[in-house]
């Protein structure tokens, strides 16, 4: 991918225009961080909730946490992140995205729950600790999935004019 038209090149509008192109995908960033925020805080309670209240296994438990957080981040990604990400003419296109968002997650899940055994029952760490630890392994990689393939932008006309295109 070009940052820079060929006409810019070398000419002192191009941090401008890199900065154009870039800021958008690190507001995203920046939002899709604060809703991951927000996702861990709603795992690790209901995580400590179900271990506390309910005797439930911390590996259980953690299932039954992510698949909460999941929904709340969903939500929040799906209203404040990527507004405005929908396919044109393409109805349910957020079940598709639900769908996709929660596979990627259980995906996860599963790499996520050996980490959590490793580090709770292997190396004596709460669990709780180690379920933050283990969520914070996944958290760029589920970014950059996100961003290119969930709520992926419709592609954007190449604006570029041709150099010498129309001269006689």
């Amino acid at each position: 991918m070009t940052l820079v038209a060929p006409s810019q090149r070398g000419s002192a509008a191009w941090p401008l225009e890199l900065f154009r192109r870039t800021r958008g995908r690190l507001a995203r960033a920046s939002r899709f961080a604060l809703v991951g925020l927000v996702s861990l805080g709603v795992n690790q309670a209901v995580l400590w909730a179900l271990v506390t209240f309910t005797g439930m296994s911390y590996l259980l438990g953690a299932v039954f946490a992510s698949q909460a957080s999941t929904l709340v981040a969903y939500l929040a990604n799906e209203f404040w992140v990527f507004p405005g990400r929908s396919e044109a003419g393409r109805r349910f296109q957020w079940v598709r995205r639900l769908v996709v968002f929660d596979s990627l997650n259980s995906a996860s899940l599963l790499l996520r729950l050996p980490v959590l055994f490793l580090l709770t029952s292997g190396l004596h760490v709460n669990y709780l600790i180690s379920n933050m630890a283990a969520i914070g392994l996944f958290m760029v990689i589920r970014f950059f999935v996100a961003d290119a393939w969930i709520w992926r932008a419709p592609p954007v006309p190449n604006t570029t004019p041709l150099i010498g295109a129309f001269d006689d």
